[in-house]
């Protein structure tokens, strides 16, 4: 009996102990917030996912991001894009039989049968409102067919790089055939980010589509609105977030193809059979991840670190600093882009292009007087990339500077005297110089002449020997 009773105490004393453990094992496997960059594959619900560098494609974290899945409606990122690819926004849709009869549970925008629309409205209503009506009458308006669509989907997704995709419908609706990967979602996805008419439009969340002939305008919203819409009760809100596409089937689960932006780093992340709101979880992970691997900063806040510094001439004896003039930067267009993104391990690489890609131009001599605030010159940003538009910025003096007294005027301030004298007297110029001058000139020629005249020096004459030229014989 006392034997049972000490083992039964042992098993309570090694369950007590076991208890205590299992917070600090729960612990070590939990995400911290405030650690992004220790995220595990463990810690999102996602069975397959991807972050990828939205500019480069570099992949910065992925879980069995080969993994062969159905897609679900992700796959309307690829129909919108092939639809602005090949249409014009102003052509007219008209809704085929086919395209309006889809099945009872596929999400859908309401088309009808001889339904005519936009191309522009019918690719926004399609994102927003993930309707498989309206991607059919995407593929069909493009292509002809959805059959020839699908082969045009495709040939594109194997153009970009994928290779381990196969698309059987313009929708996503379930086929045992249609499927991708993580992998391959997010280069699709980078690819259609790069369209800047797609990059609006991955934006909505609400979209009111005009009235057609055959339907009163109606409002689409997208589930994508839990993200990035913000609200007291959502508690999904995540402010970097700008797009893109929901998806969701029985056997894909709660899919989410997303991009995000923060200073100056843009993401693509995938997330596949993930959970209804555990989709958004792991979009924040991912992205928080994928912005931790990063430093940040700007060509502005570079150039405050290290301002220029010029020598002034002919400053004033008073002057404390001996002509030493700090410029300030202040960019033309504020709205400008002038971010410098480089890897954590690389962080050297925003100075060497920094100093490599700007240039300085002075638009005045660097001669006193100076007054504070005055534009000195022109500092130019060239950022990498074709299209990349340069970026301005004024170089400001961030302080007077007095003009020495006892210098002599120069030719700039004698003009500028004269263009300000009220005296009707000729204004200064090249040609009123050249005028005065003239007659200057002309006496100090004719001074020199009558001088070397005056003062040369008389020949000699030679005096002949008188002889007698008569001569007398004898």
């Amino acid at each position: 009996m006392r034997r049972r009773a000490t083992k039964e105490l042992l098993f309570l004393l090694a369950a007590v102990l076991l208890l205590l453990s299992l917070p600090q094992a729960t612990l070590a496997s939990e995400y911290d917030p405030a650690r992004p960059e220790m995220l595990e594959t463990r810690n999102l619900r996602a069975e397959s996912a991807i972050v990828i560098q939205q500019s480069t494609g570099e992949v910065l974290f992925e879980k069995n991001a080969d993994e062969i899945r159905p897609p679900a409606s992700t796959t309307k990122v690829l129909t919108a894009l092939l639809g602005l690819t090949y249409a014009q926004p102003d052509e007219v849709v008209t809704v085929s039989a086919f395209a309006a009869s889809i099945p009872e549970d596929a999400s859908r925008i309401g088309l009808q049968a001889g339904e005519q629309i936009r191309m522009e409205d019918l690719i926004k209503a399609t994102m927003v409102a993930s309707g498989n009506d309206g991607a059919i009458a995407i593929a069909e308006h493009v292509a002809g067919s959805e059959t020839a669509f699908v082969a045009l989907m495709n040939e594109a997704a194997a153009r970009y790089g994928c290779t381990r995709t196969h698309f059987t419908n313009a929708h996503g609706y379930h086929d045992d055939y249609h499927l991708s990967t993580a992998r391959d979602l997010a280069i699709i996805t980078r690819e259609a980010m790069q369209n800047p008419e797609f990059r609006a439009i991955a934006r909505m969340t609400t979209y009111t589509v005009p009235e057609t002939n055959l339907s009163k305008a109606r409002t689409v919203r997208s589930d994508a609105r839990f993200l990035m819409e913000q609200g007291e009760e959502n508690g999904n809100y995540y402010p970097y977030a700008t797009g893109v596409k929901t998806g969701r089937t029985s056997l894909a689960g709660y899919c989410f193809v997303g991009s995000a932006s923060k200073e100056g780093i843009d993401l693509v992340s995938v997330v596949l059979k993930s959970g209804s709101t555990a989709r958004w979880t792991d979009t924040r992970r991912l992205m928080e991840y994928g912005f931790s691997q990063f430093v940040s900063t700007s060509v502005t806040e570079l150039y405050r670190a290290n301002p220029k510094t010029i020598n002034i001439s002919a400053f004033s004896l008073e002057d404390a600093d001996l002509g030493r003039l700090e410029l300030s930067l202040r960019k033309t267009d504020p709205a400008a882009n002038d971010s410098l993104v480089a890897p954590k391990d690389r962080a050297a690489e925003q100075e060497r292009v920094y100093n490599a890609r700007t240039q300085i131009e002075y638009t005045r001599t660097l001669e006193a007087p100076v007054e504070a605030g005055e534009v000195m010159g022109v500092m130019t940003y060239t950022p990498e990339g074709v299209d990349a538009e340069p970026v301005t910025y004024e170089l400001i003096a961030n302080r007077s500077i007095q003009r020495r007294a006892s210098l002599a005027p120069s030719v700039e301030e004698i003009k500028a005297y004269t263009d300000a004298d009220p005296n009707p007297f000729p204004r200064f110029s090249l040609e009123f110089l050249i005028i005065v001058l003239l007659p200057v000139i002309a006496v100090i020629l004719l001074s020199q002449w009558l001088y070397k005249l005056m003062t040369r020096r008389r020949k000699p004459r030679v005096r002949q020997k008188l002889e007698y030229k008569t001569r007398y014989y004898r």
